[in-house]
Order: structure tokens, then C-alpha cells, then sequence
């Protein structure tokens, strides 16, 4: 009796091994599967365009020249999180972190020559950098957001970063300034004045809640914090608008800023989201696309254009990205083939 209840456990424990080798095996599977285009890109002040692309699960950054090698690429259990071309484009930063995000996950920022294509690590955190910006004004000053925190803020969530705050490195003379203490549970689409001492982050209006139902109703908008005074924020997207704005990029010389929302419900019952404009001096919001996809990361291109990503497979496992470019009044769209 005793041999057989041994023979038992023994037999349990080899098929429990068997399915976690298998388990592992199949995560890396589906790792090396990914493919294609990522939600990741820049546009140059000359038109330049570098993008990051899965090929068999390894993340590269890739450069439409005519070589369809990736200019860096990386083993198949890290990925890129986002780029970042210098004011005059002559440097593209990146930031690399762990596929498979975790509390221990680190972050290394790296700059690349574009000239010489020479990668150079810069420095690396223990903790989340999300997002890259070059200060127009100093190609040597690189933001970045960073999250301390890796968790779940509610039990029906899943783990993602949080406690974000907006920092920079001055490249020359690697020193490092943390700018806000804000702890914000999201921040994202940073971008850098061209004329003033200010970033604009898109983060949620959350500033004077005091209960679960007020942070429920709370708006994602879009803030100018001064770097020399950031509990002096304030909101430069539409103050009084009920939609939740994401994605953005600024017009300052059009007064605008273009922005991705909700535009409706497809017949799927998925939502469908268009890039808009808002002018903060006529408070005019005007519609850009009427794609009913999935638009998304508008950025400025040179002669006026408007790059901006379309996912053609939203709400599906495997997002399929395509690039696009417009007028800045929404018209003339037209697919930018990046092979």
C-alpha cells in the first residue's frame, strides 16, 4: 500500500513537472510568434522615420531605407518601450525593459547615433521608464516618465506600472532631476515645450476626489506642468469636455492640440477611436478621422503632416498596426508602407 500511495505522488509530481516544461515551453512559443509592426514610433524633423517591429519575438528598431534588417535588436525576452529622435534627428534614444513585466523589472535607456548608427547605453533604473522625450530646446536634456510601482490597484486588474512622476538626464553631464512628486497612477503621452520651461502629460483630472465615485468620474486630460512650479498644472485640453482624451500631440503654432477619443461603438460593440482637435483659444473641437477603427500616437511630420497609427485588428489578441499620415485639417490621408 505504501509502494502504491509513493508510486501515486511520484506519478503526480513528474505529470505537475511536465505541465510547467510545457507551460514554459508554449510561453516562449507564443513569445517567438509575435510579429509585425508595435505601437512604437518617431517621426524626424526631416521626415525620418524609425519604428519598433517584432520579428519571431525579437523586438527591433527598424529605419525604411531600403534594409529590412532592424538597425538594433534584442533577445526574444526583452522589448522596447518606446523611441525618441532628437530635436535635429541626429540621435534616436530608446528605452529596453522585460517582456514580461514584474516588480524586479529594470529599465536601459540607450542613444543611437543616426549617423554612425553606434548604440551607447546611457543609464539603467530599477524601476518602469515608459516613455522618452527630447527637450526641443537642448537635444543634450532627455525626459522620461518613470513608475515605481508595478501592481494591481483593484483585484479585478491586472498588474501594470504606477506611481508616475516626469524626470530628465542631461546627456552631457549625466546628471539626473526629478521634477514631480505626484505619484500618478497613469501618465503618458509626454511632450516637451518648444517655447517655455513646461511638459504636457496626459494623466487623470484627479486632483480634488474624495471618494470611489468621484475617481470613477474623473476625466483623463491632457495638463501643462511647469517644471519650476508643478503643483501649478493646469489643464489646456477642453476643461468642461465629458470624453476621456488619450494619445495627443500639440500645434502650437495652430493653437490645437490633436487627440485621440472614443468616436463611437462599432456594430461589434467594440469602441471606436478617432484622432480629434481641439483649439484652446476658440475652445473649436473639429473630428479628423472618421476611420471607425481604431486611430491612435498622433505625431507631426515635416510640410504639416500628421503621422498617426491605425490597428486594424482592435479588441482582437494580436493587434495589426498600419501608419498613416494627413493634413493637420484631416484631409489627404493616405498609408505610409514603411517596407
Amino acid at each position: 500500500m505504501k509502494k502504491s500511495f509513493s508510486f501515486l505522488i511520484g506519478s503526480i509530481g513528474l505529470v505537475t513537472i511536465a505541465f510547467i516544461v510545457l507551460g514554459l515551453v508554449f510561453e516562449k512559443d507564443e513569445n517567438e510568434k509575435q510579429n509585425g509592426l508595435t505601437g512604437i514610433y518617431d517621426v524626424s524633423i526631416d521626415g525620418s522615420i524609425a519604428y519598433v517591429a517584432f520579428d519571431q519575438g525579437k523586438a527591433g528598431i527598424y529605419l525604411p531605407d531600403g534594409n529590412e534588417k532592424p538597425v538594433i535588436e534584442l533577445p526574444v525576452d526583452q522589448t522596447i518601450l518606446d523611441i525618441s529622435f532628437s530635436k535635429d534627428g541626429k540621435k534616436l534614444a530608446y528605452v529596453v525593459s522585460d517582456k514580461e513585466m514584474s516588480r524586479s523589472s529594470k529599465s536601459e535607456v540607450h542613444l543611437l547615433q543616426m549617423e554612425t548608427l553606434a548604440d551607447q547605453l546611457v543609464f539603467h533604473e530599477k524601476a518602469l521608464i515608459t516613455e522618452l522625450a527630447f527637450d526641443p530646446k537642448d537635444s543634450e536634456l532627455l525626459f522620461y516618465l518613470q513608475a515605481e510601482t508595478f501592481t494591481n490597484y483593484s483585484p479585478v486588474a491586472g498588474e501594470r506600472p504606477h506611481d508616475f512622476d516626469v524626470h530628465s538626464i542631461h546627456l552631457k553631464e549625466n546628471e539626473h532631476t526629478k521634477y514631480t512628486d505626484l505619484k500618478k497612477y497613469n501618465m503618458q503621452s509626454m511632450q516637451v515645450s518648444a517655447t517655455n520651461e513646461s511638459v504636457y502629460i496626459q494623466m487623470d483630472d484627479d486632483e480634488h476626489v474624495q471618494s470611489a465615485e468621484d475617481v470613477f468620474a474623473s476625466k483623463q486630460r491632457i495638463f501643462e506642468i511647469p517644471l519650476a512650479a508643478p503643483d501649478e498644472k493646469i489643464v489646456i485640453s477642453d476643461p468642461a469636455g465629458e470624453e476621456d482624451l488619450y494619445d495627443f500631440h500639440l500645434l502650437p503654432e495652430r493653437e490645437e492640440i490633436v487627440y485621440q477619443a472614443v468616436g463611437g461603438t462599432g456594430p461589434n460593440g467594440i469602441f471606436e477611436y478617432e484622432l480629434f482637435s481641439y483649439n484652446w483659444k476658440t475652445h473649436e473641437t473639429k473630428q479628423l478621422t472618421n476611420l471607425k477603427e481604431h486611430a491612435s500616437k498622433p505625431v507631426a511630420g515635416p510640410d504639416n503632416r500628421i503621422y498617426f497609427l491605425v490597428d486594424r485588428q482592435f479588441g482582437e489578441r494580436q493587434p495589426l498596426y498600419q501608419l498613416y499620415r494627413m493634413s493637420e485639417e484631416g484631409k489627404d490621408i493616405e498609408e505610409v508602407l514603411l517596407k
